[in-house]
């Protein structure tokens, strides 16, 4: 038996390969978009190509979220991670030296599925290496915090690359880093010891199927998990919002350089890193969860009033100064309010919820809820209603709907049938 409060060896050393093949991910993911304007030239492409370019990618790979979680059940982490290497490898080179604008698609649909695998795959692996000694706040935490530096990683380190090689050179050498990465995880990444030394359940026999479904379907409709996905569609869906329309209205509204508004675009995730971390930590020691998603949602909300009110007053500092804000306040909720869903479900349903809940998020945080605030905006012709409306579906997907959530202690062993409660 496990001392639940005791690390297990070798931990620390699989979070921190998780942590860098998932930031390796970004550069197939978002690492081209510095090479938009030569490609565009190169390929007589429009920005409606350019946008489609972006949109095949999320829609593969929102439909492959909800199936890789499943994936990761029942081949293991590593097995899925591989996989997803694999085929981010293989898209960017179908990607460096496609043809046309035609095989350009299909590579961003392949990199798409690898994508997918890559963001839930190594999620899980985490969870799975940290959920013994209850660390699974400052795993997240940690592992939430690839959004800032494989962002950093893919539209600085990687773009210094691309200039250097072109956009097709550079693209192959991605692909040759992203194989890399293949290659160590293959070597050095393995599952934690409580699931490499896992026996069979029922002395062997194998569990029935209906057992196993009415298992699966009480832990992905746990009411825990409808918190995660809420509070996730609200954080993807005004990411966008925030680290668009905020440097955008700088630029256009008050003369602040291309540069500096960019910067300020990217303090979002930056500031957003420290709470991840900090906050993970903390609920570990506290075993809560709630109260720190509570503080988060209604912080976000009141971070978007913030950017209304700066932009009625035209205090365009204020303005940029509640973007790191909302930041802290989005990183700090997300990786808790995915550990409050993978507490309830324990390891062996975790890879599936994380999948469905990174999949709902995927698809309506980042393609319908843009959208439809869009739209608001368009109708209004001012970015104020747009800013309170987010307000107030933050208000409703981050704060009121994580006030049915409950904390649950983090056990090996889950009784499946409280998951219905």
């Amino acid at each position: 038996m496990v001392d639940s409060n005791s690390a297990i060896k070798g931990q620390w050393s699989a979070l921190w390969l998780c942590f860098l093949t998932t930031v390796a991910n970004y550069i197939p993911y978002t690492g081209y978009s510095t090479q938009i304007p030569q490609m565009m030239k190169d390929l007589s492409m429009n920005y409606t190509m350019v946008g489609t370019l972006a949109s095949v990618s999320a829609l593969s790979g929102g439909l492959v979220f909800p199936f890789a979680g499943v994936l990761v059940d029942k081949w293991g982490a590593k097995n899925v991670t591989l996989l997803g290497l694999l085929i981010c490898s293989i898209g960017q080179v179908v990607f460096a030296y496609m043809p046309d604008y035609q095989w350009m698609l299909f590579s961003r649909v392949i990199l798409g599925i690898g994508i997918a695998l890559l963001f839930v795959a190594p999620y899980a692996m985490a969870i799975r290496w940290f959920e013994q000694s209850d660390k699974i706040g400052i795993s997240l935490g940690v592992m939430f915090t690839t959004d800032g530096i494989g962002t950093v990683v893919a539209l600085y380190l990687y773009s210094l690359i691309l200039i250097e090689f072109g956009w097709r050179g550079g693209s192959a050498i991605g692909a040759i880093i992203v194989f890399v990465m293949f290659v160590i995880s293959a070597i050095y990444m393995k599952e934690p010891p409580h699931f490499a030394n896992a026996q069979p359940e029922n002395n062997g026999r194998p569990e029935r199927k209906g057992s196993l479904l009415k298992e699966y379907l009480a832990a992905i409709g746990h009411k825990n998990v409808f918190v995660a996905s809420s509070f996730f569609i609200g954080v993807w869906g005004s990411l966008s919002l925030a680290i668009y329309w905020v440097p955008t209205l700088l630029m256009e509204e008050s003369g602040w350089s291309e540069g500096l508004a960019g910067f300020v675009g990217a303090l979002y995730p930056l500031a957003g890193m420290i709470c991840a971390v900090g906050c993970g930590l903390i609920s570990d020691r506290m075993g809560k969860r709630k109260p720190f998603i509570l503080v988060a949602g209604l912080g976000m909300t009141l971070s978007f009033v913030g950017f209304a009110i700066a932009l009625i007053f035209q205090q365009y500092t204020w303005l940029a100064v509640m973007l790191p804000l909302s930041g802290l306040f989005a990183y700090g909720g997300m990786p808790l309010s995915l550990a409050m869903a993978t507490d309830t479900v324990g390891s062996k349903y975790a890879a599936s919820v994380t999948g469905l809940i990174f999949g709902i998020a995927f698809i309506l945080g980042g393609v319908v809820y843009p959208l439809a605030l869009g739209y608001i905006k368009d109708a209004t012709n001012m970015y104020t209603a747009g800013f309170f409306a987010t307000a107030a579906s933050l208000f409703i997907l981050n704060f009121l709907i994580a006030l049915i959530g409950k904390d649950v202690k983090n056990t090996q062993t889950k009784d499946m049938a409280n998951l219905s409660a």
